[in-house]
């Protein structure tokens, strides 16, 4: 079945019915939460998923519970080892030749105030909040390329409010999530004339496990369905990718609509 053009397929019922088959998508921090969710999303409808994550266990029982067209490959990295990267993109590469679809969701959280923050965390936190997903991005422009010159990529990167106006407490991750849209902003004036879109997407409260252990932190209770779902940022990624070619979105923020903060 051939794929249809980075849109909706309108007029082509059996694009409709399976409207990424075809299409490669790498999404990381699969093991939970939102890449979790999105990977699911994305292979239900028709893609080949490549899901990043570093829990084996949840990477395990995330394959088991992929269903619908697409295929779901759940695969072990960590994207802070650069080693493992390199060997990682050149394998994706060479099997697929091109990439549709990135997702970048994966990271780490830490907070304190600036007087009490050690630079080991500042360290791990850039490691892994800008630094990882920069050089992943990277290794696969090349295949990013192929199916933008074919029929349109996209890079979706999940940021956050703090990417937008930072919080007390939270200056290192609020910094790696400025970093971000800065990258994010830069990368798009390089690489749409590829037939590549970037989009951001700055989220408020999202109930996933690191927003439990957050609110736990507060010494808050956690009410997970007053806050925005995984599903529903999963849904938005989907509705992302699968706009006509003639149009981007280069920034969304998504809160919940009841805020309970």
């Amino acid at each position: 079945m051939t794929a249809a053009p980075n849109g909706s397929g309108a007029g082509d019922p059996a694009a409709d019915e399976v409207p990424l088959a075809g299409r490669v998508a790498v999404v990381t921090g699969a093991s939970s939460g939102i890449g979790r969710a999105t990977a699911l999303r994305l292979a239900s409808g028709g893609a080949t998923v490549l899901a990043l994550g570093r829990d084996q266990t949840r990477l395990d029982a995330l394959g088991k519970e992929a269903s619908g067209p697409g295929t779901l490959t759940p695969v072990r990295l960590d994207l802070t080892d650069d080693a493992a990267v390199v060997a990682f993109t050149a394998e994706v590469t060479d099997r697929y030749s091109r990439v549709d679809h990135l997702v970048h969701s994966a990271g780490a959280y830490g907070s304190a105030r600036v007087d009490a923050v050690s630079l080991a965390d500042l360290d791990a936190q850039y490691l892994a909040n800008v630094r990882a997903p920069y050089a992943l991005t990277q290794r696969l422009l090349p295949a990013l390329r192929v199916a933008g010159a074919d029929r349109g990529a996209d890079i979706v990167i999940v940021n956050s409010t703090q990417g937008i106006r930072a919080g007390a407490g939270t200056s290192v991750f609020a910094a790696t999530q400025h970093a971000m849209r800065g990258f994010a902003d830069s990368l798009r004036q390089e690489i749409n004339a590829d037939g590549i879109r970037v989009t951001t997407i700055h989220l408020g409260r999202t109930a996933t496990p690191r927003q439990e252990a957050i609110y736990a932190r507060e010494g808050r209770e956690y009410a997970p369905e007053l806050l925005v779902q995984a599903a529903d940022v999963a849904d938005l990624v989907n509705y992302l990718i699968r706009l006509p070619p003639t149009a981007e979105i280069t920034e969304l923020h998504l809160r919940p609509a009841k805020k309970s903060y």
